[in-house]
């Protein structure tokens, strides 16, 4: 097991230590509600492609395999 300071906090993130597991729910909510709504959605785009890493799944999958149609007004 790693002691905190051996853990690797992602840039912008802070450790804080909790009491109970109800402080560390709190202090979840606290910082996903301060980075906003980008970097919720940043965060969960890493996890994806870091999931697909550790798969040792090609990359490349994970683009768009075409492009969109263009949209007209009627």
């Amino acid at each position: 097991m790693q002691s905190i300071a051996q853990i690797p906090v992602r840039k912008g993130w802070q450790a804080v230590k909790c009491s109970s597991l109800d402080d560390m729910r709190t202090q979840n909510i606290r910082f996903w509600q301060r980075a906003g709504g980008a970097a919720i959605r940043q965060a969960a785009w890493d996890l994806v492609v870091e999931t697909w890493q550790a798969q040792q799944r090609n990359p490349d999958e994970l683009r768009f395999q075409r492009l969109a149609p263009a949209v007209r007004h009627a």
